[in-house]
């Protein structure tokens, strides 16, 4: 039976799959032909009759599309994502890696009492992303009996945290570090966040956000408007 790996999620969209394997850090997104493969996996835990269910409306080959639903599932399979319980899972392979958004414009500012906390929590963001994703995600799962910070104190603490990040910063603040930090800020104050991990495609991209319910912060950016974030993870 065919059924999703441990630690893997995943958002179906018209466009395509988006599929988060949290225990490699990887993204892989899936087209839509790989995407039927997909769905047929791990809603039956089986590709029997698919091809034929493809091939025959379209005037195809089934043979053909047959085998290519095969090559399509043991590619899924070796890279790790998907399991067949009848067998050990193949080693996961490396896979398509997140792409990070920035918005532009100029640094904001936020009170200073948020920006030493913002601060502290860009610290700890930061280090904790020279550690696995898996662990980043059990860290931020702590906080998930505190009570949610209110949409107005989420806005500010996401503002604090991009002030704080130093100009003269050498390495990478993108969308994963300040997401976390601003979830992790909200922690330090008692409350919580979620952090959301997603993707989008027509390219394909992912990204990272904080949200409450109702509202989110650093999603919205570029053209989300035409071309949507869709959540794959929620954490806690």
């Amino acid at each position: 039976m065919l059924t999703p790996a441990p630690g893997v999620h995943y958002a179906i969209t018209l466009d395509g799959t988006a599929v988060l394997d949290t225990m490699a850090g990887k993204w892989l997104m899936l087209d839509a032909s790989a995407a039927m493969v997909w769905r047929a996996a791990v809603t039956t835990g089986s590709v029997a009759g698919l091809a034929d269910r493809i091939a025959i409306p379209a005037g195809l080959d089934p043979a053909a599309v047959r085998d290519a639903v095969h090559d399509c599932v043991a590619s899924l399979l070796e890279r790790g994502v998907l399991v067949d319980t009848a067998r050990p899972p193949g080693t996961a392979a490396k896979v398509v890696a997140p792409v990070t958004v920035v918005a532009p414009g100029a640094r904001p500012t936020a009170p200073l009492h948020l920006r030493l906390v913002a601060t502290v929590a860009l610290a700890l963001s930061l280090a904790l992303c020279h550690v696995p994703l898996r662990r980043r995600i059990a860290v931020v799962r702590q906080a998930r009996r505190l009570p949610y910070v209110s949409a107005r104190r989420l806005d500010a603490l996401y503002t604090a945290t991009t002030a704080a990040v130093p100009l003269w910063w050498p390495g990478r603040v993108a969308c994963m570090e300040i997401s976390l930090a601003t979830v992790i800020a909200a922690a330090l104050t008692g409350r919580r966040a979620r952090w959301v991990l997603g993707a989008r495609f027509r390219p394909d991209a992912a990204h990272a956000w904080a949200e409450v319910p109702g509202h989110a912060v650093g999603r919205d950016i570029g053209d989300a408007v035409d071309r949507p974030w869709t959540a794959v993870m929620r954490v806690p």
